[in-house]
């Protein structure tokens, strides 16, 4: 009467085994670039472009990025601007490229648009982290990066 009850026990440790998940690998987020696309008397509009490298074998939703600009100026960094965006699809084994869209008050860029037009760059820092949502866990991946823009990119 007891070997259904172990032979049941062994079927079922079986199944569980050939069923384990594996676990995930943490994705990585890169700030490429950031573009000027366009500046107007009032403000500046930027492109950030970023790129999630998910190695893991199932797609993910980036459901929030979350993301400082700063401008150097006299060694201090500045705040610019501060951006959120989410529900971008990341797909499985590779690479997703984005862009997100920021404005940039120009009355805080004043003096950074004057030294940029001097040196024909500006020098922008932007940090921040992004949701990786994969349905059974979560990560938040940090990114920061220090990039020089130049004028008349597009």
């Amino acid at each position: 009467m007891w070997r259904p009850t172990v032979i049941l026990l062994v079927a079922v440790l079986l199944c569980s085994a050939g069923c384990v998940v594996p676990a995930l690998q943490e994705p990585t987020i890169t700030l490429s670039r950031v573009e000027i696309e366009n500046v107007a008397p009032g403000s500046t509009d930027l492109s950030l472009h970023l790129i999630i490298h998910n190695p893991n074998p199932i797609g993910a939703t980036l459901t929030r990025v979350s993301f400082d600009v700063y401008f150097l100026d006299g060694g201090e960094w500045v705040l610019l601007a501060h951006g959120e965006r989410g529900g971008f699809a990341v797909r499985a084994d590779g690479e997703t490229a984005i862009s997100i869209p920021v404005t940039v008050d120009n009355l805080r860029l004043v003096q950074g648009l004057l030294r940029g037009l001097a040196d024909g760059a500006v020098t922008l820092r932007v940090t921040g982290s992004g949701v990786l949502d994969f349905g059974i866990t979560t990560f938040e991946v940090p990114f920061d990066r220090t990039v020089e823009v130049g004028f008349g990119q597009a």
